[in-house]
């Protein structure tokens, strides 16, 4: 038995990705076109007929699309949603919603052999009311493994620290450097917001936030993989928020994390945990 897990695509184009045992299989967020994630779950020989759920973080566009909602409506498969998402997704879809199957997602929820564990985040704006990060827990021979997933953030506080304590595997927003975003072409506005507690999170917090997870984990094994999120196609590189999240660790004597950065539009590595 084993716990697997790959990100399809990751940034403001488009978010998905997939956690799967022999049992289940469960989607993380649809921002992608169907066409696109159909074929990169094939590509991991996942049917699509085999999706067991889809758990949603947010109302933002690219993390459920238009053609996205469309293919787990024509398919049936089940959509775990907030009360508050559902809301700011019906907003936006209408209709299109109410034709999905669609279920409450509770703060803990079990499907088939993945517990589930919801928690609030900090990403609001006037499209959205609400925005969660994922912990996805796995026990296989009396023992646990965890993912954790926050990919849009503005601030890291103690609660979500908590949540993601322990993962194996760790996902987590690395949007931009502040130098390329101050010097960028955005407006002045939207750089605020960026910045903002409601925005998104920067190379450094991310990467003190992934050296305060790795410090207060009970398990000294935990945290073998993360993977750094979101990144900015405009104000970040992958090369620069690789660096800085490296730097962060080796500084406080941290070097058995493997550090990779995602892709806007190419899957990422598939990472197998737990395998007997």
């Amino acid at each position: 038995m084993s716990l697997n897990f790959c990100i399809l695509a990751s940034g403001s184009s488009g978010n998905c990705s997939v956690i799967w045992t022999e049992k289940t299989a469960i989607l993380i967020d649809c921002g992608c076109s169907a066409k696109y994630i159909v074929e990169n779950l094939g590509s991991l020989d996942i049917a699509l007929q085999s999706l067991t759920a889809v758990v949603i973080t947010h109302a933002h566009m690219d993390h459920i699309s238009a053609s996205g909602l469309g293919l787990l409506r024509k398919n049936n498969i089940p959509i775990y949603l907030h009360e508050d998402i559902f809301r700011d997704i019906f907003r936006k879809y209408g209709n299109k919603l109410e034709e999905c199957v669609t279920a409450t997602f509770y703060e803990n929820s079990r499907i088939k052999d993945i517990d589930v564990k919801y928690f609030d985040v900090y990403h609001k704006d006037t499209n959205i009311s609400r925005a969660i990060g994922f912990s996805f827990s796995y026990v296989t021979n009396a023992k646990q493994y965890k993912v954790g997933y926050v990919t849009d953030t503005g601030k890291i506080c103690d609660k979500i620290i908590k949540n993601l304590v322990d993962s194996d595997i760790l996902v987590i927003e690395s949007n931009y450097d502040r130098m390329m975003l101050d010097d960028s072409f955005r407006p002045y506005d939207n750089k605020r917001w960026v910045i903002s507690d409601w925005g998104h999170l920067s190379n450094e917090d991310a990467a003190g936030a992934v050296c305060e997870i790795k410090r207060l984990s009970s398990n000294k094994d935990s945290l073998k993989y993360v993977f750094l999120a979101h990144i900015s196609e405009h104000h970040n590189t992958p090369e620069l928020a690789m660096q800085t999240t490296r730097e962060t660790l080796l500084k406080k004597g941290v070097d058995d994390v493997k550090i990779l950065t995602t892709k806007r539009k190419q899957k990422c590595a598939t990472i197998r945990i737990a395998a007997n």
